[in-house]
């Protein structure tokens, strides 16, 4: 018989591709997962890891054994989620990542699920949107909040159940008193040009979905901004906006966080989605759900 664990394991190896990162996202040491995996190979009576000095490489049996792995693992979510529902009850670790910016909205409601359910915990962690796919797949994380900037939203991925969680406006935030707030009416195309021409325009670094969204706004205006600085976070961003230095686009909610921001909107309209992702595999599971909720009363209130 396989050990459930040492086929998760190896499961686990196959996403990472060394067993120093497997070792480190598990929390063991990578003797650890090495002896684990050997113990897995002598169950299965084949050899499933290539071991040089440098690194270890999936055999072909390694490889296939990782896919029924991957198949295994999933139906033994999918059942214990029904079990689960059937015991009617919020239990177990949840796994759950957001983006940067916002823990502090989501961390209260989920301190109190925590306290209402004493038998749940919830592990949380900050991830960018890109990577949390990928990472709820692998089973990194049971649920990952996200946003996506498009008009359009993102094409489903196999395997993962999208749930929406929250829309809100996107404004150029400017410091109060400054002289775009004082014309009425929203952020044209030509008011926009005319602004990032004599203002630092403040952003994220490039490949971040704001960073993407906004050059693509920018480009359809013709505007060239002549200083762009760069920063991690719509919350430094809106910090910084909030300091008198520089214009920004910004999640109307967070831009009213701040008495010194005045919110303009754009001609024509922005926005951003907030949605979670899950496991189809764990969509019933009753403490993901209880998550889930948590985060849309979260963003509700914002």
């Amino acid at each position: 018989m396989l050990d459930l664990r040492r086929l998760e394991i190896l499961h686990r190896f196959a996403a990472r591709g060394t067993i120093t990162a497997t070792a480190a996202e598990l929390g063991y040491s990578p003797s650890a997962i090495s002896q684990q995996l050997a113990a897995l190979e002598r169950e299965a009576g084949v050899a499933l890891l290539e071991r040089t000095a440098q690194r270890a490489n999936l055999t072909d049996a390694g490889r296939e054994l990782a896919e029924h792995a991957g198949r295994i693992l999933a139906a033994t979510e999918a059942a214990a989620s029904r079990m689960r529902v059937r015991a009617g009850t919020v239990a177990g670790r949840v796994a759950l990542s957001c983006i940067p910016g916002l823990a502090p909205v989501l961390a209260p409601h989920l301190a109190t699920l925590q306290r209402d359910h004493p038998e749940l915990s919830i592990v949380a962690h900050e991830t960018g949107a890109p990577t949390a796919a990928a990472a709820v797949l692998d089973r990194s994380y049971d649920l990952a909040v996200i946003d996506h900037w498009a008009a359009e939203p993102p094409a489903q991925v196999s395997g993962l159940v999208a749930h929406h969680l929250h829309r809100e406006e996107i404004v150029v935030a400017v410091p109060v008193g400054h002289d775009l707030a004082e014309r009425p009416g929203p952020v044209t195309a030509a008011r926009l040009r005319d602004a990032v021409r004599e203002e630092t325009w403040l952003c994220a670094p490039p490949g971040r979905l704001s960073r993407l969204a906004g050059d693509e706004r920018l480009a359809a205006a013709d505007a060239s901004p002549l200083r762009r600085w760069e920063f991690e976070g719509l919350h430094v961003q809106a910090a910084v906006v909030a300091t008198g230095t520089g214009l920004a686009l910004l999640p109307a909610e967070l831009a009213a966080e701040h008495a010194t921001i005045t919110a303009l909107p754009l001609s024509p309209r922005m926005h951003r989605t907030i949605q979670a992702l899950t496991r189809r595999t764990a969509s019933e599971d009753p403490a993901i759900n209880a998550c889930l909720r948590a985060a849309r009363v979260a963003l509700d209130g914002r």
